[in-house]
C-alpha cells in the first residue's frame, strides 16, 4: 500500500471513528492525529526538510481540536491549565520550526503524551495505539 493510500485509509477510519464517537474519544483521535503530524515534522527536520505543512496541520489541530472545545465555565482551573499547555505548545512548535529543532518537537510530544494517556483512560472504547512516542 503506497504511502498515500495509506493516509486515505487512515482518514476513513478516523471519519469513521468521529461519526461515530463520543466527545472523550474525538479528543484521543485528535491527539493521535497531532502525534502522526508532529512525528513526520521531527522526521522532516531530521532530514534537514522543512515539515512546514506538519507544522501547521497539527497547530490547527491544537487549537481547533483541543483549545476549541475547551469549556472554562465548566472546566475553571483544569480547561485553563490545558489551555496553557495548548498555548504553550503551538509556541513551541513554531520556535521549533523557525530553529529547526526536532528536540522542541519532541518536547511537545512528551508533554502533550500523558493528556493523551488520560483520556485515553477515559474513553473506554478507545484503543491506545501507541501513537505517542
Amino acid at each position: 500500500m503506497s504511502r498515500k493510500a495509506a493516509f486515505r485509509y487512515a482518514e476513513n477510519e478516523t471519519m469513521t471513528a468521529v461519526l461515530g464517537g463520543d466527545a472523550r474519544e474525538l479528543i484521543v483521535l485528535i491527539h493521535q492525529r497531532i502525534f502522526d503530524h508532529l512525528k513526520l515534522a521531527k522526521q522532516e527536520l531530521e532530514k534537514g526538510k522543512l515539515g512546514i505543512e506538519y507544522f501547521i496541520k497539527a497547530s490547527d489541530l491544537i487549537q481547533q481540536g483541543l483549545l476549541g472545545c475547551l469549556d472554562y465555565e465548566k472546566g475553571k482551573d483544569v480547561a485553563h491549565n490545558l489551555s496553557a499547555i495548548y498555548v504553550w505548545s503551538m509556541q513551541e512548535l513554531l520556535n521549533a520550526r523557525v530553529g529547526r529543532s526536532p528536540e522542541k518537537v519532541q518536547d511537545v510530544i512528551n508533554t502533550l503524551t500523558p493528556l493523551y494517556e488520560a483520556w485515553v483512560e477515559l474513553s473506554p472504547n478507545s484503543v491506545n495505539l501507541s501513537q505517542a512516542g
